[in-house]
């Protein structure tokens, strides 16, 4: 009788999952490099013989590689979108370095507004640490909000290196949620805390979007909230009597007390569809309640010659 043994060999291909990650192995899409930074490996060290991601000669990692010798040149790597973290779980960012100096410093940002202006440095990194001799671990719990991270330096000389990029959930305590001032989705309980200022010709109003779509074909056929057309939107139904100049203000009914030691931001959803939408131009003010009142423009900022 002939026995017959047969061995099944199944393999799992096993990849960490990462809410962002970048390891140089494979194209970096997450993180954006400006043009100071180059790509190298262990054969060609930059400074260090070995990656951190395979701790060998062969793995790769980003090396700092100023363009200009110019003193306070500022140099960057940023996370590519947007993050929005959540209330319920803790998420951290996650990066190692490696330098033989003491003194290299650079640091951690984030930053928030579309206009990218609000910064706040969350890390401070002197240089090499004493201690440690090989890749070093910068690990630090993000808030939930909606930011982008930066990484920043803004000296003429490494050498510096960088490996290991990574955003994902972690085991710290879950940040507190932003303090909210004032919200409003324009749906019936909170209508009324807006107000469209009565002096001029153009009248935003809230309108459900199926009758919106009624009124005028190009209206969005959804809202943002529900994300149908059951949902409410303000609206300015203005096709028909576009005139140069007219305008509209849609303001706050009562003051916000915003203290000068917190940072505040304003953040909202809009949808351009008339025929001459670009010829129109939507802007933020605020009014200051001083003894004089004072109103400066927030959004957008202008900068060199052009809005951004």
């Amino acid at each position: 009788m002939l026995s017959l043994l047969v061995l099944c060999l199944i393999t799992y291909s096993y990849t960490e999952s990462y809410l962002l990650r970048c390891d140089f192995e494979t194209p970096c899409t997450n993180f954006t490099t400006d043009q100071n930074w180059g790509l190298t490996d262990g054969f060609h060290p930059r400074p260090i013989d070995h990656d951190h991601t395979l701790n060998n000669k062969s793995g790769h990692y980003l090396f700092y590689s100023p363009i200009s010798e110019a003193r306070f040149q500022l140099a960057e790597i940023k996370t590519t979108d947007w993050l929005t973290a959540p209330t319920d779980r803790a998420i951290c960012f996650q990066m190692w370095y490696y330098t033989p100096r003491l003194s290299l410093p650079f640091s951690i940002q984030l930053v928030q507004g579309d206009d990218e202006l609000l910064t706040r440095v969350i890390a401070s990194i002197p240089g090499k640490d004493p201690s440690v001799n090989d890749w070093t671990q910068i690990n630090l719990l993000l808030p939930a909000e909606k930011i982008k991270i930066y990484v920043r330096l803004n000296v003429s000389v490494g050498p510096l290196a960088f490996d290991d990029f990574t955003v994902d959930y972690c085991d710290k305590p879950r940040p507190s949620p932003p303090d909210t001032l004032l919200a409003c989705d324009f749906e019936s309980y909170c209508t009324d805390k807006f107000i469209s200022l009565p002096e001029y010709i153009y009248q935003w109003s809230v309108i459900e979007a199926d009758d919106a779509v009624k009124q005028q074909r190009q209206a969005p056929p959804i809202d943002y909230t529900f994300g149908n057309g059951s949902g409410h939107y303000v609206w300015l139904k203005n096709s028909t009597y576009i005139q140069p100049g007219n305008v509209a203000y849609l303001a706050t009914r009562s003051s916000l007390n915003l203290t000068s030691n917190q940072t505040y931001c304003l953040n909202f959803q809009y949808y351009g569809y008339a025929r001459n939408w670009y010829k129109t131009n939507l802007k933020i003010y605020s009014m200051i309640s001083n003894e004089t009142p004072v109103v400066q423009m927030l959004w957008p900022t202008y900068r060199s010659g052009e809005y951004q």
